[in-house]
């Protein structure tokens, strides 16, 4: 009986140190509302090493900035992320007609920089394009690609409502404030506005750097830099300051050279 007992104990605690040993045993949900261009430039290349490597499983709801705020306010998710500033992002959501919380309830840091990119179909046959020229085509006073440069074919807009921080970015720093044309062909995220421009002529929309590929052609414009900003309310939760720390620390090997990291938390 006695050697039964210490076999039985040694067992067990073999089991436990081998339980405690694998991260995975004690993975943890982490529910995100993103916008479109952290899930594409961060998230996307870093929650399957990070959820090896960690045992943190990122559940990342798509529902661009203006609507991860809703839901972050309602405790619907742990964190809001989104490709713009934090006044930036307040002021988009009054202008919208919702109310935030008082902004000392929020915290907010960057998670990275992101760059905006644009993206038409191959046969526009343009290379590049100033702000003005820009500004002349997404609000629709430019119609054709010969008026740039490019083929003679009308200019299609492609439009994705899921990346309200992006298109908010681009109307203020390349539009200067005026509206987008109201002629657009609507797409719900970033990879359904790419898959929109590949398949129509003379298609135009606003990308990322990870969707940039040969099938698409990205005219050089004005560099676009953009904070890519996470929001928590109160104090930070556990698991999201461990995907803080993946993030700025062994998940940059993932991410692209033109994403950098800042530290900053206000």
């Amino acid at each position: 009986m006695p050697v039964t007992r210490i076999v039985t104990r040694s067992v067990c605690i073999l089991g436990l140190l081998m339980i405690l040993g694998n991260p995975l045993v004690f993975a943890a949900e982490v529910k995100i509302g993103v916008g479109g261009s952290a899930t594409e430039d961060i998230f996307y290349k870093i929650m399957e090493p990070m959820e090896k490597s960690t045992g943190i499983k990122l559940v990342l709801v798509l529902e661009g900035p203006s609507a991860a705020l809703r839901s972050l306010d309602n405790d619907l998710v742990s964190a809001a992320v989104g490709g713009l500033s934090f006044p930036d992002w307040m002021t988009m959501m009054v202008k919208e007609g919702y109310t935030p919380n008082k902004p000392t309830d929020y915290k907010y840091q960057e998670i990275g920089r992101g760059v905006i990119k644009v993206i038409a179909n191959k046969n526009t046959l343009v290379k590049k394009l100033s702000k003005d020229q820009l500004k002349g085509i997404f609000t629709g006073k430019i119609t054709n690609w010969k008026e740039v440069g490019g083929a003679d074919t009308p200019i299609k807009i492609v439009y994705a409502k899921g990346t309200s921080g992006t298109n908010t970015e681009f109307m203020n720093k390349i539009m200067d404030t005026e509206p987008y044309t109201k002629n657009i062909l609507e797409a719900s995220t970033a990879p359904d506005l790419k898959a929109k421009v590949v398949a129509t002529p003379g298609a135009v929309g606003l990308s990322f750097v990870s969707l940039v590929d040969e099938t698409v052609t990205a005219p050089e414009i004005p560099v676009l830099e953009r904070p890519i900003v996470m929001i928590t309310k109160g104090d930070i939760p556990y698991n999201i300051l461990k995907v803080l720390e993946y993030i700025r620390g062994d998940g940059q090997k993932f991410l692209n050279k033109d994403v950098v990291k800042d530290n900053t938390v206000r």
